[in-house]
């Protein structure tokens, strides 16, 4: 069997085919394949310098331009693994996460955080004035395709973030994995619509970059207005898009006002389950030129599990109350190398109309997750099928098994319901994880942090929905004792939890309560809590 690539390996390939065409745009310009090569080559020599041995953990708190490609490039050249940091986040967060994966480096282009200032730093905004290395060294920065490539944090239910480790391995089989279903042409134009802490944008960098397509680097501002995201669809021509199906919403609330369609040959939905009347919307407004497709993902998956082509058929019929949930939430068929099982709580299929967890084994299975041994031991779950021979395997209960036979299944959390059709709904979590526009998020992590603000006596996280029919998330909280003071007890919350989550944790809603309700057996009523009046839309 031929090894794997490195993903470094595939974008070369495209340097080569394609040198001169552009690879990046941003607000600043654009870098074709050959400069981008170039400019990543240059930073990951600095940083050969500055960590010779392969496997270090580089942070990036770079802006979202085409900048945070090059130096997301250069890292795996070098040989190490990149880790995101958005500068958005709350400084406690970067600080948590930075000493969390032991960063060896942070390369910023910006004034760090005071809580970020101990690591050692390299500026890429300033001129560079090390000397260059007596050798080209570039070979020593090789490392096995099994090697993490990155690490992105996700919430965490006991409070804390923990960090998922993605080989090179896996994020070249879900490249050739989709190129196998989506008919995507090297002249395509792409988005980076989503901060590099997300793991969509996984898929729009290196989903772009190794086919030889131009991936359009979207600033924060631009991509939080649904018009100036519309505009910029237009002007750069945009063909694939990635998006949450929230956000999609509100693409199609403004789209009237656009006097020319948009060129997406296809629009990628991830995060959420989707919407079907916003697709009909969209399509009644621009025609059917644009293939939507909804996929089911998580993180430690690396990015797509399934892949569901919406069909035209499906579509264009009469909107249908009882076809069209299930059809919206319909979450396909594996990638190929990815498998799925749905699994009762004896671990046995489950049948026809029963609700069951969603497994993941195969190509696209992490890691697991960084300095989480135990963690990684309950969720990364090592199977021998019958007959196989457990003991040739000599992995160590982290990704997939390297021995006979066995593999690695990963307990996603996810529910689904097997319908009398043979096909997998998407039915909810089984834990207190929800998905806000496509962020998964731990309610325990957001208690946790809400619960250190002064004044605060009882509080729970719920997950509502908004007078739009859009998921929330509420804090219903009490007072540790009487309020005689000013500001709000609700805005302060509010203003406690900006300081300190990251923008898409920060609940859309804070409640106080004289008490909160229980239920028989003693703990709060989540559910009186959720069924209280629709709370109004929060503001964007």
């Amino acid at each position: 069997m031929t090894a794997s690539p490195l993903i470094t390996d595939l974008f070369d390939a495209q340097v080569a085919r394609v040198p001169h065409r552009t690879a990046l745009r941003d607000r600043h310009g654009s870098l074709s394949y050959a400069e981008t090569a170039h400019r990543a080559e240059s930073l990951a020599a600095r940083l050969r310098a500055a960590c010779p041995r392969p496997g270090a953990r580089i942070g990036l708190h770079l802006a979202r331009t085409s900048e945070v490609v090059v130096a997301m490039i250069a890292v795996l050249r070098a040989g190490h693994t990149y880790v995101p940091l958005d500068p958005g986040y709350p400084p406690e967060r970067l600080r948590f996460m930075a000493s969390d994966a032991e960063l060896s480096l942070l390369l910023s282009d910006q004034p760090v955080p005071e809580l970020l200032a101990e690591l050692p730093l390299l500026r890429t905004d300033l001129p560079d004035t090390t000397p260059p290395p007596a050798t080209s060294a570039r070979s020593a920065g090789r490392v096995d395709p099994g090697s993490p490539a990155y690490v992105i944090y996700t919430s965490g239910s006991t409070g804390t973030p923990k960090g998922v480790q993605v080989p090179h391995r896996n994020v070249v089989a879900l490249v050739r994995a989709c190129a196998r279903r989506y008919q995507l042409l090297d002249g395509d134009v792409w988005t980076m619509f989503h901060s590099p802490c997300f793991d969509f944008s996984v898929w729009e960098i290196w989903g772009a970059l190794l086919h030889g397509a131009t991936l359009v680097v979207v600033d924060r501002e631009v991509a939080a207005s649904p018009r100036q995201t519309l505009d910029l669809l237009v002007r750069e021509q945009v063909t694939v898009l990635n998006v949450v199906p929230s956000v999609f919403r509100h693409l199609v609330r403004a789209a009237a006002r656009l006097e020319q369609p948009p060129a997406l040959r296809y629009v990628i939905f991830g995060g959420e389950s989707i919407d079907v009347r916003d697709v009909r919307a969209w399509r009644a407004h621009f025609g059917g030129g644009t293939r939507f497709v909804n996929t089911y993902g998580i993180t430690e998956a690396t990015v797509f599990v399934t892949y569901r082509l919406l069909t035209d058929r499906e579509l264009d019929r009469a909107p249908d109350p009882v076809r069209d949930p299930a059809f919206a939430l319909d979450i396909g068929e594996p990638l190929d190398g990815w498998q799925v099982e749905v699994l009762d709580e004896d671990g046995k299929p489950v049948q026809p109309g029963e609700v069951g967890e969603i497994h993941v084994a195969g190509a696209g299975v992490a890691l697991g997750y960084l300095n989480r041994p135990e963690l990684t031991a309950e969720r990364f779950v090592r199977t021998t099928p019958a007959g196989a021979d457990s003991s040739a395997d000599t992995g160590t209960g982290t990704g997939t098994g390297t021995g006979t036979g066995a593999r690695i299944r990963y307990r996603s959390g996810d529910l689904a319901r097997l319908t009398t059709d043979g096909v997998y709904c998407y039915a909810g979590r089984a834990d207190d994880q929800v998905k806000i526009n496509g962020f998964r998020i731990e309610l325990g992590e957001v208690e946790s942090v809400l619960l250190g603000a002064p004044g605060v006596g009882e509080l729970v996280v719920v997950r509502t929905v908004s007078r739009v029919g859009e998921p929330m998330m509420t804090v219903f909280f009490t007072a540790a004792a009487p309020q005689t003071t000013h500001p709000d007890p609700a805005d302060a919350l509010a203003a406690f939890a900006r300081a300190r989550l990251p923008v898409h944790m920060v609940p859309g809603r804070f409640v106080r309560l004289p008490e909160l309700p229980v239920n028989p057996s003693g703990k709060t009523d989540r559910k009186a809590l959720a069924a209280l009046p629709a709370a109004p839309a929060p503001s964007r």
